[in-house]
């Protein structure tokens, strides 16, 4: 006569299981049940932002960011995704994540920027979704992606599928770099282009 079947606490089960802890159940009829959940310490669990960038998912730590706007129609970005937004008066760099990590879907109609926290002042993240708060719980990205400027780990989402954790203050340091590294390139191009002289040969 009463609901459920336990199939939920099966689910609870192996989750944790697949976290390396343990689940167990103390129960005394007429008394009710007490669940206790073991995790390793070394498990991290962070507040995040989940956004959505063309089939991907990235997970920003929520004390990160401040705000979300709709990004507006016409705002030109660079080929390394980078703008500008005017936020209330207020001029805001942001980097569009689609360029950044290389990810060649076609742009939706309606884009999305989260603002975001760094160095004392604002910047933002032109995404696709804005899937909203959740909990991450962060995974290691082994030797082979743990060196990738703007990412400090991973997660797994509800579905099974792996989102990465974006370091918002390293993928910014990193963005001013490669801007910095691209006028440079500019400059000096722009310098032999001029110093060249042109000769005229008469036969």
């Amino acid at each position: 006569d009463l609901s459920g079947r336990g199939v939920g606490m099966d689910v609870v089960r192996r989750n944790v299981e697949s976290l390396r802890g343990t689940i167990d159940i103390d129960s005394a009829e007429g008394e009710g049940s007490q669940l206790t959940i073991r995790l390793p310490l070394t498990l991290a669990i962070i507040e995040g932002f989940g956004v959505g960038v063309a089939d991907e998912t990235y997970v920003v730590p929520l004390d990160a960011v401040l705000e979300c706007l709709a990004l507006p129609a016409g705002v030109s970005t660079g080929p390394d995704g980078q703008g500008v937004i005017d936020l209330r008066g207020e001029p805001v760099p942001f980097l569009r994540l689609r360029d950044w990590f290389g990810l060649r879907d076609t742009a939706p109609s309606r884009e999305h920027v989260l603002v975001v926290e760094h160095a004392g002042g604002r910047a933002g993240l032109a995404v696709d979704l804005l899937h909203g708060e959740c909990q991450a719980v962060i995974k290691s990205l082994g030797g082979v992606l743990g060196t990738v400027a703007g990412v400090s780990g991973s997660t797994i989402l509800g579905d099974g599928r792996v989102a990465l954790i974006l370091d918002v203050p390293a993928l910014l340091r990193e963005a001013v770099v490669r801007a910095a590294a691209s006028k440079a390139a500019l400059a000096a191009h722009a310098t032999r282009t001029s110093g060249t002289s042109k000769v005229n040969l008469t036969c």
